[in-house]
């Protein structure tokens, strides 16, 4: 499906897997973006998956109590990380640096097809609207997550001491990076609402950002995430 593609109330909802109802009242309260032809709704693709992912960064306590709806719901980002994909001692001053640094951190991790790719995408979406969302962190990720760009899904966390100026909301510098690695958009959404859940829990970035080493981060990981996985194995 390209990402120009106008869709249909039922094409959109088959892609989100929504019932057409819940697209059609998301759409009249405008919760979703679409246009009306007559009586009928339409949507661009693109617009659709910008819109959402950007709600889900910056409004987490209002949005991720729907996302289960998108796909099957929170995912264990433990499962998709290890120690090769984290950078406690990030490096750079800039925020094209930092996005470099953290295409080479899932370069190294086999994760991704190009790091050249990768660091235009995620350029391409800093150009867009800066993914940190204040209180020291920022959330990169590609403009257009697909199989073309990674190997596999995985999840990076990168670390800055100083900090970087990276646009947050708060004018604070951003000190924890946690990047997205999605085959496909509906992964992807579903890994941003487990990263909002993720640091609403406040204590969970303050222990990030005093981690001594990688494996403090995973622990710190997986004991947060122990309810949900409990679960999913149900």
């Amino acid at each position: 499906m390209k990402d120009n593609s106008i869709l249909t109330t039922k094409e959109l909802s088959k892609y989100l897997k929504l019932n057409e109802k819940t697209i059609i009242k998301m759409a009249q309260s405008r919760d979703l973006p679409g246009f009306k032809i007559g009586s009928k709704w339409r949507f661009y693709l693109s617009v659709v998956d910008e819109y959402l992912q950007d709600k889900i960064i910056r409004f987490p306590k209002k949005y991720v109590s729907k996302l289960p709806e998108l796909g099957s719901g929170s995912f264990p980002l433990s499962r998709l990380i290890d120690e090769s994909c984290i950078d406690l001692n990030l490096k750079s001053k800039t925020v094209d640096g930092i996005l470099y640094e953290l295409s080479e951190i899932a370069q190294k991790s086999n994760i991704t097809v190009s790091i050249e790719r990768l660091v235009i995408q995620l350029k391409k979406r800093e150009q867009m609207l800066s993914t940190a969302i204040g209180e020291g962190v920022a959330i990169p990720h590609p403009r257009n997550p697909s199989d073309d760009l990674f190997k596999r899904a995985g999840f990076m966390i990168g670390r800055s001491v100083k900090g970087v100026n990276f646009g947050a909301p708060d004018n604070k510098k951003t000190h924890i990076f946690f990047m997205l690695c999605a085959t496909d958009v509906i992964l992807h959404l579903n890994l941003l609402s487990s990263i909002a859940r993720l640091i609403d829990k406040k204590e969970v970035v303050k222990k990030i950002l005093n981690a001594k080493t990688k494996k403090n981060i995973l622990k710190l990981l997986l004991e947060s995430e122990r309810p949900s996985i409990s679960n999913l194995s149900e």
